[in-house]
């Protein structure tokens, strides 16, 4: 029988996540590899991803080569971890859709929305700043022809607010200077139709989002 190894280490993804969860591990345990790998009958290297997928989660450090510890975890970091996983997918999907349209976007609507969000970083207006990303994102749904995922974003958005106003605030400003430095590098490359460089922003982009949440 061939594992799909992917598979598997998502499974023990899932298995550590809700034992970490539920406090079956505390604050200051720590995970072997080894151990791991012995308790679930697979490789290290199996077991490694996991660990390593629950790192980038925000529920453990990498304290050494083959240990990882659990960290103090709080709801709103896991919380947002999950919706930005979400929201960054999608963009990714939007970009995969433009490439297969294979026709070049839309430009004005665009740079207004990318105008509109330094206008209110450089003001420290949220609102502005949030309904400006906002529009950006509904546009290109909108040129990729996938608005139900706009509605999507907006009640992720409506989601966020209500959990936690502070927490979303903070987060938001302070991740805002990159990300509108992202989207203009993002808007560069829609407007070349280089689609593996807008992905590339993308992903980096997510993967600043999570470390602000984990570090």
């Amino acid at each position: 029988m061939i594992l799909n190894n992917e598979r598997v280490a998502d499974e023990i993804y899932a298995a550590i996540k809700a034992d970490v969860l539920c406090q079956k591990y505390k604050i200051g345990d720590t995970i072997e590899v080894q151990n791991l790998a012995a308790e679930f009958g697979v490789s290290s290297n199996i077991a490694e991803q996991a660990l390593i997928l629950l790192c980038q989660r925000g529920l453990l450090n990498e304290i050494s080569t083959n240990m990882y510890c659990v960290k103090e975890t709080h709801g709103q970091e896991f919380y947002y971890s999950g919706r930005f996983q979400i929201m960054f997918l999608n963009m990714e999907y939007i970009i995969q859709k433009l490439k297969e349209m294979n026709v070049p976007i839309s430009k004005k609507t665009l740079k207004q929305s990318l105008e509109s969000m330094k206008m209110g970083l450089e003001n420290g207006d949220y609102k502005s700043y949030v309904v400006s990303c906002e529009q950006f994102y509904l546009e290109l749904c909108k040129q990729a022809k996938m608005r139900i995922l706009g509605k999507s974003l907006k009640a992720i958005n409506n989601q966020l607010t209500e959990f936690d106003n502070i927490f979303g605030k903070k987060f938001l400003l302070t991740s805002a200077q990159c990300t509108v430095e992202a989207v203009g590098l993002l808007l560069m490359a829609l407007e070349d139709r280089d689609y593996d460089r807008a992905t590339d922003v993308i992903q980096q982009l997510y993967q600043y989002y999570i470390s602000l949440l984990i570090d």
